[in-house]
């Protein structure tokens, strides 16, 4: 009967067992069967874009596009296997909480059995699943660098394609001929556009752009009056300006025209659709001269405000009034021709014009480019100094002076290859160099901007440094450090959306860095540890708050503990260090557990420390040792009055590798905290604060010594800081040629006081002296002699 009834116990107990678990084995089911569906799309997509690749026929563009694909694809299978992690650990545990299946001739409960061989069978299928993802993603990198490597040598073949020279008549004449099916081509667009629109447009809804552009007129109208300090050009040549508002005024022009760029182009776009009159082909038309309007006036804009013609106070360059005109000019045209041969090219592709007519366009405007770059850097190269207004300013952009012989021999390289037929190549080299100097120009000019917001903030007299003062509530400190952090925080921004863009302009795609955001995203593995974005920001996350946790903590106990108790300030000083040192650790070591490091194997961590202190990290770790020795057997403390080979001076701070002296001529001497163990030192402060003085008096011999030490005595007992134990005392300490000698010995409570008490002492024995009539020899040999009290 009792059999029996165990029997049913364990029965039940199975069944039960199995209910809990039946739950979990349905959820890694459906995690698979969701996973090997996305494996097969996946999969197809690969397939597809790998046939394409491989075709001899594909085309930039289509490469283009392929590999975003491939990103895209690589991106989803890392995505997807990130999310099987989580059903594989949920698997792990229950697998776990069955228990290790017998081993001997034992058998388990059926419904046990059944059930972990359900999870065994999830639990293989995710890791299958998750392992053909991670393929899938390493097989979509790989063909991403194919298309790369594809596209480059289309590229590089493209550029290197030799043509016509610029001296052959042949190229002119087909270029003429280009320029002439180019106009005709647009004709028989602009004929087939009305004949479509004709019919249906509603020309009077046209008026809607004259009306908005009215409505932009008065507004523009009011606002100049309201800031004509700010645009009033002879308010602004009176004004003294600082560096924030030279700088400010560029930044400001460039702003406020693309805004009324965006506006105008907004409203016609308006109108035109509005009055029926937008079609596909008038896009394109008017996409082409929007770009070459909206890029030739913003240059123009970035010109005139860094040169300021007729506004010397203004100027950002340091180029005199001639050049300052000049320059604005060259640099509007270049930006014309630029923008005009990029959109004639899309226009040429658009309308399927002959190929030899977009080798004659990029003939023409890579030999006008090289014209206008090469007049804009004769303006920078042979200006006359002496020309230069009176005028103190900073002026910016002096560096790019040092690049000037580097541009001189691209401009050489691309009149090379004009002669020698390579006009891809000119066009290449002078187009990148307008955008680069363009792009450049628009950093630096961010960067001296904050680095002029931050200056400005700073000195209390100007009206941001008050604003920050009077809004913020900041301190004069908490404004530096606030501007060390935009510095900081900016220069970061420049360099992570510089970087990309310079990379942009000479080949290198957004693909590129998709990919390596991709790999910094889900991360890359270092032996079992991996690391990724996310680890690595959560290990700063983890220290920074470690240490800003710790430093609270010792503000409160040293506010709250320390200050009120009676400790001395050696023991603060070491209790305050054990307590960061302790912090720190502790934050270090929830760091680096939370990014993946595995302290349970201490014989690695063992093993790296051993061969970090054999390869040079000996000294560095003896004086942490040290330093530790020193906060634990305090032989010196923060406050101490020591003497070491080095020199003497009171000790200021105990650090992790050296602690800090400061002599007493206020210099500093950083001595390794190894030293201060293995060397001697003399500590005056050591157990106490108290510390001897001598002085040595001379007498002439017709002196009665008695008398002599009894007056010495009288004045040493009469000084308030003498101490009455141990006593102070006067022995008669020799004869010398000039009479007798003696020494007067005293102690004081605070060692560093002794020299101040040995000095009042002396003139009061000099006043008792003179009022006795005692007399000094001609010649007195006095030494003070300072030593710790003897126990």
């Amino acid at each position: 009967m009792n059999a029996s009834v165990g029997h049913i116990l364990r029965s039940l107990s199975a069944i039960l067992v199995c209910l809990l678990f039946a739950a979990g084995a349905a959820f890694g089911q459906e995690s698979a069967g969701q996973a090997d569906r996305t494996i097969q799309s996946l999969r197809d997509d690969l397939q597809r874009v790998l046939s394409e690749i491989q075709l001899p026929t594909v085309t930039d563009q289509q490469l283009t596009e392929d590999r975003r694909m491939l990103e895209a694809t690589r991106t989803k299978a890392l995505l997807e296997a990130e999310k099987l992690v989580a059903p594989l650990n949920n698997l792990d545990q229950q697998i776990t909480r069955l228990g290790a299946a017998p081993t001997d001739a034992s058998t388990e409960p059926q419904p046990i059995a059944e059930q972990r061989a359900v999870l065994d069978a999830s639990q293989k299928r995710l890791k299958a699943a998750k392992a053909q993802l991670e393929v899938i993603a390493v097989e979509a990198e790989q063909a991403s660098g194919r298309a790369a490597s594809i596209q480059r040598d289309q590229f590089f073949s493209r550029i290197f394609e030799r043509s016509k020279s610029i001296l052959n008549p042949s190229l002119w004449y087909d270029t003429g001929v280009g320029i002439i099916q180019l106009g005709q081509r647009l004709g028989s667009l602009f004929s087939t556009w009305w004949k479509e629109v004709q019919g249906t447009a509603d020309f009077a809804e046209l008026l809607v752009i004259p009306l908005i552009f009215a409505a932009f007129s008065i507004l523009f109208m009011v606002l100049r009056q309201r800031m004509s300090r700010w645009l009033d050009a002879g308010v602004l040549a009176s004004r003294s300006p600082d560096e924030i508002d030279r700088l400010w005024r560029v930044v400001r022009g460039i702003l406020s025209m693309g805004l009324l760029l965006i506006a105008v182009l907004l409203v016609i776009d308006l109108g035109l659709n509005v009055s029926g009159l937008s079609t596909p082909r008038l896009t394109l038309f008017v996409s082409a001269v929007s770009g070459v309007i909206s890029s030739t006036v913003l240059n123009s804009v970035l010109a005139h405000r860094l040169t300021a013609p007729g506004l010397p106070a203004w100027r950002i360059v340091a180029l005199n009034e001639p050049s300052a005109v000049r320059f604005p000019l060259l640099f509007s045209l270049a930006a014309f021709v630029a923008a005009l041969t990029d959109e004639l090219q899309k226009l040429t592709d658009s309308l399927f014009l002959p190929l030899a007519n977009t080798i004659g366009q990029s003939a023409v405007s890579a030999a006008a480019m090289v014209v206008l770059i090469a007049l804009i850097l004769l303006i920078f190269g042979s200006q006359d100094e002496t020309e230069e207004p009176l005028v103190e300013r900073k002026s910016y952009f002096r560096w790019s002076s040092q690049f000037a012989p580097f541009a001189w021999v691209l401009l050489g390289v691309a009149t090379v290859a004009l002669l020698l037929g390579y006009i891809a190549l000119a066009n290449y080299i002078v187009q990148q160099m307008f955008d680069t100097a363009v792009l450049i120009t628009v950093l630096f000019l961010v960067h001296h901007l904050a680095d002029a917001a931050v200056a400005s903030s700073v000195d209390p007299s100007s009206a941001f440094g008050r604003f920050l003062r009077r809004v913020g509530g900041f301190t004069d400190r908490g404004i530096s450090r606030l501007g060390l952090l935009v510095r900081i925080v900016v220069d970061l921004l420049l360099v992570v959306i510089g970087l990309p863009l310079l990379f942009l302009q000479w080949t290198v795609t957004w693909v590129d860095f998709r990919s390596i955001i991709n790999t910094a995203f889900f991360g890359f593995k270092i032996g079992d540890v991996s690391v990724s974005l996310w680890s690595v920001l959560l290990l700063v996350l983890i220290i920074a708050s470690g240490i800003v946790l710790t430093n609270l903590v010792i503000r409160w106990l040293d506010a709250r503990v320390l200050t009120g108790s009676s400790l001395d300030k050696g023991v603060q000083d070491s209790v305050r260090k054990g307590g960061s040192y302790a912090g720190y650790l502790l934050a270090g070591i929830f760091a680096l557990s939370a990014a993946g490091l595995d302290f349970t194997n201490l014989a690695l961590v063992a093993g790296a420390l051993g061969v970090g202190i054999g390869l040079g990290l000996q000294s560095i770790v003896s004086n942490f040792v040290s330093g530790l020795i020193l906060l634990a057997e305090r032989p010196i403390r923060a406050g101490d009055w020591i003497t070491i080979a080095a020199g003497e001076g009171i000790v200021k701070r105990i650090n992790v590798r050296s602690t800090l002296i400061e002599t007493f001529d206020k210099s500093a001497v950083i001595v390794p905290n190894s030293l201060l163990i293995a060397e001697p030192v003399r500590n005056w402060t050591y157990g106490d604060g108290a510390g001897r003085f001598a002085i040595l008096v001379t007498t002439g011999y017709d002196q009665d010594p008695e008398k002599i030490c009894e007056l010495l005595l009288g004045i040493a007992n009469a000084h308030r800081a003498v101490m009455s134990d141990p006593p102070a005392n006067a022995i008669l300490f020799g004869f010398v040629d000039l009479g007798m000698r003696f020494e007067l010995k005293g102690f004081v409570a605070d060692v560093f006081e002794g020299v101040f008490v040995a000095s009042e002492i002396r003139i009061a024995i000099h006043k008792a002296f003179k009022e006795k009539g005692i007399q000094f020899p001609v010649v007195n040999l006095e030494r003070e002699i300072k030593r710790p009290k003897q126990s």
